[in-house]
């Protein structure tokens, strides 16, 4: 099973990369908890939200799915 950072939208996945610049700490934190895991629910709501800010996932798309299961944020396993 692939962990979710391995999973991640394409969309996402340039977010971090891009805010990783700035942010090269905060980001790196991210990133190790997406490659630490590989269920969005065994995420920390404080965790799934930096993957949001971080990611610069527009907040007019976070709906509850997005918060519970990581809708439009990791793919579905194939």
């Amino acid at each position: 099973m692939k962990t979710l950072y391995e999973r991640l939208e394409p969309e996402i996945l340039e977010g971090l990369e891009y805010n990783r610049k700035k942010y090269n700490c905060s980001v790196d934190i991210v990133v190790s908890e997406l490659k630490s895991h590989k269920f969005w629910q065994d995420l920390t709501i404080t965790q799934a939200r930096q993957i949001i800010v971080f990611s610069d996932y527009p907040m007019v798309k976070v709906t509850n799915r997005t918060l519970l299961w990581g809708e439009n944020i990791i793919k579905d396993e194939e």
